[in-house]
């Protein structure tokens, strides 16, 4: 079954973008296939997301910036989050490939990047 990730900071969908060959990006406020994921429970507590978009998984590329992209054949470090519960529905993701939080990013017209130390507004 697919989902959809909805950002908090701009109540957008995240989207895979170009039909996942951008960064994902928190733009969108209508879901199509481009936004839906199919989240995968990994052995570890870990959780990975299957675009619908491209069927490749979503890494946070340490070698782009830490830019989240669909683009993974299997699932490896790069391509796992850890669940983090914020309360009232919410959750804040962290990246295993370097621990950091993953975050919309405003000022960078809303594209999703694994750079945060903690988890506040935009992550």
């Amino acid at each position: 079954m697919s989902s959809t990730i909805k950002a908090a900071v701009n109540n957008h969908f995240v989207s895979a973008d170009q039909a996942g060959a951008s960064p994902l990006i928190a733009n969108r406020t209508v879901a199509q296939n481009w936004e839906k994921f199919n989240v995968i429970h990994n052995s570890d507590n870990t959780v990975s997301f299957l675009s619908i978009a491209n069927n490749k998984y979503v890494t946070a590329d340490l070698n782009q910036g830490t830019k989240l992209i669909a683009r993974a054949s299997t699932i490896q470090a790069w391509e796992k989050f850890r669940k983090i519960d914020r309360g009232n529905g919410k959750i804040a993701l962290q990246a295993v490939a370097n621990n950091l939080y993953v975050s919309v990013d405003l000022n960078q017209g809303s594209v999703l990047y694994a750079n945060r130390n903690s988890a506040s507004g935009w992550e």
